[in-house]
């Protein structure tokens, strides 16, 4: 009988050093949930950037032309292709005058500011067949067998111009911008 008289005290005694605790905690708990700040003030920013994709095919090429079709805005386009193993796409900025160019990363950029209504020039994607070849195909069945299995996925990316400090122009493809619908959206 005194071991339970024991136990119940050494019970009853944790219980009310951890009551303790929770009492001397809750405060603090209780002022880190319900700690809040309220802005005035706000209004709305519409970064939206819009482009379109215009994709022409003849002679295995594609003929790639971006179009920014934003209302208010300029923005900065890129392009990804994506093909499969068998077969090897070069990339050639038709002007040549460097406005598109190879950024490393697998996506081509054009340099210009894209301004609204206003398109890119034109980028094109050459199948090349010489892969094929290398395997004992010939050109014609080689040519053949692309055009049977010419699934070349173009990718367009834009983001709007934003500006240093300085004033200068620069792309940040990493941000990720989320369409308000709500009432202020209109704003």
């Amino acid at each position: 009988m005194k071991k339970i008289q024991r136990y119940k005290k050494t019970f009853l005694m944790s219980a009310a050093a951890l009551g303790m605790l929770a009492a001397l905690t809750v405060e603090s708990t209780m002022a880190y949930f319900t700690t809040y700040v309220s802005a005035g003030g706000s209004h709305v920013v519409n970064l939206e950037a819009r482009t379109e994709l215009n994709e022409d095919v003849s002679e295995m090429t594609k003929h790639i032309v971006l179009r920014n079709t934003s209302e208010k805005g300029d923005c900065f386009v890129r392009v990804k292709v994506f093909y499969g193993a068998e077969i090897s796409v070069i990339m050639t900025d038709v002007e040549g005058n460097g406005d598109w160019y190879d950024g490393g990363d697998g996506y081509w950029y054009y340099r210009p500011i894209l301004p609204v209504g206003e398109q890119t020039a034109q980028l094109d994607a050459f199948i090349d067949t010489t892969g094929l070849v290398k395997l004992g195909v010939d050109s014609d069945t080689a040519t053949e067998y692309i055009k049977d299995k010419f699934n070349v996925v173009v990718v367009q990316e834009c983001t709007p111009v934003l500006y240093d400090a300085e004033g200068n122009p620069y792309a940040e493809w990493g941000t990720f911008y989320t369409v308000y619908e709500g009432e202020e959206a209109d704003n």
